[in-house]
Parts: C-alpha cells; sequence; structure tokens
C-alpha cells in the first residue's frame, strides 16, 4: 500500500532570508513533502527568485509559487494554501510560516508516523500543542512531565507544523480567512474539536522542541502592563476583535466574550503607564476592537505598520 501524498505549504511575506531557510530546511527533511507551495502575500519578485533558484535543489519535492495578490493576513494566506493544497488533491496538508522552519531534520516523519497511528478521528498532529480551558477561556500549557507518547490537544499552533488530512478540509474545515490576523489557529483548531475531530502531538518531539527553544522549566510571567512594542500595537486589535467575536459567534460563550472585553478595558487603563502616546494609541485599538468584535465586523480593518508607526485604520 502506497503511502499519500504530502503537501506542504509556506506563508511568507518580506522576509527572504526567511523563506531561504524555511524551504531548506523542509527540502533537507528525511521525509520531504511531495509537494511544497509557497504562498507569497506580499507578491514580491524577490520571493519568486528564491522559488525559482532552489528549484534546483529540489530532487523529491516540487516547488510551486503564488502570489495571492495582497496581503490577506496569516488567517486569509494560511487558508489560502490549505486550499489550494486540497484542490491540487494532496491528502496530507502540513502548514507552515516562512519564520518558523522544523527544528530538526526528522520532524515531518515523526508527524507522518503519529499521523498514520492515529485513528481517523484525528483531524491533525503537530510538533507543539495545548489544552483549553473553557470555564477560564484560556490555553493551558502541558506541563513538562507529560510530555510522552502521543498526547491529546485541543489546539496546535500556526507556527508548529500542523499536519492535517484532506477529509477534514474538504469537510469545511478551513481557517476562517475573515479573521485577518490574531487567533486564527485557536479559532480553527477549536472549531475541528467542537466538530468531534481530534488533535494530536508526539509528547517526545514537544519535550525536544521546548528544550530546543530553552523553554523546559519554563513559566510565563504575566504583567498587568501591556507589553507589546508600539510598532506591533496593531495586532492588539485584532486579537482582541477575534477573541470576542469567536467567543460570541462561533462557539456561543458571550460570558469568555465579556471577560476579554473587561480585560480589554483593563489593559487600555494599564497601557497609560508607557506614556501618554503608547496609552492612547493602545487605548484606541482596544475600543474599536471592542466595538467589532461585538458588532462582527470582520476582515482588514486596520492596516498592519512598520515598526515605530501607527497602525492606521483600514476602513
Amino acid at each position: 500500500m502506497s503511502s499519500p501524498s504530502v503537501g506542504a505549504f509556506v506563508l511568507t511575506y518580506r522576509r527572504p532570508t526567511d523563506l531561504r531557510r524555511s524551504l531548506t530546511a523542509l527540502l533537507e527533511q528525511s521525509r520531504p513533502p511531495d509537494l511544497l507551495l509557497i504562498v507569497d502575500n506580499a507578491s514580491s519578485p524577490e520571493a519568486e527568485g528564491i522559488v525559482e533558484a532552489m528549484r534546483s535543489r529540489s530532487r523529491d519535492t516540487e516547488l510551486v509559487y503564488e502570489a495571492t495578490g495582497a496581503n490577506l493576513g496569516s488567517a486569509g494566506g494560511t487558508a489560502y494554501g490549505t486550499r489550494r493544497l486540497a484542490e491540487l488533491g494532496l491528502q496530507l496538508i502540513y502548514s507552515g510560516d516562512d519564520d518558523n522552519p522544523p527544528r530538526t531534520t526528522d520532524t515531518l516523519e515523526r508527524l507522518l508516523d503519529l499521523l498514520a497511528s492515529s485513528p481517523p478521528t484525528v483531524a491533525g498532529v503537530g510538533t507543539v500543542g495545548a489544552r483549553f480551558d473553557w470555564r477560564r477561556g484560556e490555553l493551558q500549557r502541558l506541563s513538562d512531565h507529560e510530555l510522552e507518547g502521543p498526547l491529546a490537544v485541543d489546539f496546535i499552533g500556526g507556527d508548529h507544523k500542523l499536519i492535517l488530512r484532506r477529509e477534514v478540509v474538504e469537510g469545511g474545515g478551513l481557517p476562517n480567512a475573515e479573521l485577518f490576523f490574531g487567533y486564527p489557529d485557536l479559532e480553527h483548531c477549536l472549531r475541528l474539536r467542537a466538530a468531534g475531530w481530534e488533535l494530536r502531538i508526539d509528547g517526545e518531539l514537544m519535550r525536544l522542541y521546548r528544550e530546543l527553544a530553552g523553554r523546559l522549566a519554563w513559566s510565563a510571567h504575566r504583567s498587568s502592563v501591556p507589553r507589546r512594542p508600539p510598532g506591533a500595537l496593531w495586532r492588539t486589535y485584532y486579537t482582541t476583535r477575534n477573541y470576542i467575536h469567536m467567543m460570541r459567534t462561533t462557539f456561543g460563550h458571550p460570558r469568555l466574550a465579556l471577560r476579554e472585553s473587561t480585560k480589554a478595558v483593563l489593559r487600555s487603563v494599564t497601557a497609560w503607564r508607557r506614556g501618554p502616546v503608547y496609552g492612547s494609541r493602545y487605548a484606541a485599538l482596544q475600543a474599536r476592537a471592542l466595538k467589532d468584535g461585538w458588532t462582527g465586523r470582520l476582515g482588514r480593518v486596520v492596516d498592519p505598520e512598520p515598526k515605530g508607526r501607527g497602525a492606521r485604520d483600514a476602513g
């Protein structure tokens, strides 16, 4: 019996060095993908040139470059890549970002082995996962001592090498492109779980990834003062808006949407500790996120901006 065909896509946006490194890591896998799709959110000639140059290094993998024609955000770009690989008939679909290549040469092989040994109720697998606490509406970190064997999780992040079965995608399991940016991976995974699908990670591989990232015996220290640099404040609009929207509508948990709204107000207040310019910009974006999250306005509303500049309203 022949093994299933494997398609991978890498989403890129104006990061040629990262793109080259990510493509190299995928092509050097012990089990490389059969087809590697580069989804370019910036429609960059430089990115297309990198793909063309790397075709000569690819003996077992077909490289395909496609420009989206516009910045679709992480949500839209991921939806684009996932849908295209399903349309092209690949049976297993790997999702990747240009700045998060596989950390080991056998990552893809180990994930494919995990999926092959899993029951058909498992929609996909990845390198790193977490559980979701529906009481608090927050992700729960797996403890280091749990990381053994196959583990059931509720969430596999967009940069954690999610591999999906094509039938999941064809059954409606696409990321929500309307979110643009901010929790599209969380919404996608929780929606799959709500539909009855399972997600798994390889515990030993996740432990190795933690070790390589310096995160064994690590715990997050939360601060009441927002820590986003000024040039990244546009991201806070999308994370707040999308969380409120998905809890209010997709999952029917208005209590969690209200909880996030309260936290957004508190963050806006404490943001002033970083100065009036930062505080006013942060508060304005959170106010807009609250309004749009509760009224259901999705899509690209606030334009991403280079670091050091303020986010602009896209309409």
